[in-house]
């Protein structure tokens, strides 16, 4: 196994084989919602079939277990899962082997908003007005790179899914040749390899 390979491996996919809901099923503007999702857990919905890397604070966190009787806890009928008692869902090892496989879902608006909110920072990249296609399309491309990369962190997980930011390097243009500009964009992991945009361009890292 070469270098390469330890940096695009060690991914899983959260599977609940007694469930077939994911957060695909749901609104953006709602998220899972309570009360539909029959026997099974919310949160555990909202990233069912989605990919993590397999490191600490780049997946949903397990459940802990320290301290819990587990032998009490099976004679009450309460066994332990992966994310809490009676959890059917568990870690699948995955690859995603190039950015081909991801799918970047762009909600209506988002590119608008991006260019109405951040136009100021992308000409401060060196970027002109007739260059911001060219920006979006690097942008888009970075961040599936970060993803492939595992170059990413959890912000939050509820029942809008699994937060995530982003950590993506762009080149300046024009005058600002040969600087980089280290910034942040803000997805949701969703279902079998795909990314939702919350925030194109979030921040400075």
């Amino acid at each position: 196994m070469s270098v390469f390979d330890n940096i695009l491996g060690n991914w899983i996919q959260v599977v609940d084989n007694q469930n077939n809901i994911t957060i695909e099923d749901y609104g953006y503007d709602t998220g899972v919602i309570e009360g539909t999702t029959k026997n099974h857990c919310v949160k555990c919905v909202a990233v069912n079939k989605c990919c993590f890397k397999n490191e600490e604070n780049k997946k949903p966190k397990p459940f802990d277990i320290t301290g819990i009787d587990i032998l009490n806890s099976i004679i009450n009928g309460l066994i332990p899962g992966l994310y809490h008692f009676r959890c059917h869902c568990k870690e699948v090892p995955v690859q995603i082997n190039s950015i081909d496989e991801i799918e970047l879902i762009v909600p209506e608006g988002k590119i608008q908003y991006l260019f109405k909110s951040k136009s100021g920072w992308i000409k401060s990249m060196g970027y002109q007005e007739k260059e911001f296609s060219e920006f979006v399309d690097m942008l888009l491309q970075k961040t599936k790179e970060a993803y492939l990369y595992g170059n990413y962190y959890k912000e939050n997980y509820n029942n809008f899914g699994f937060k995530i930011n982003l950590n993506i390097s762009i080149p300046g243009k024009n005058e600002k040749i040969g600087k980089t500009y280290n910034v942040t964009t803000n997805y949701m992991i969703f279902p079998n390899k795909k990314l939702k945009m919350n925030t194109p361009l979030g921040g400075w890292q």
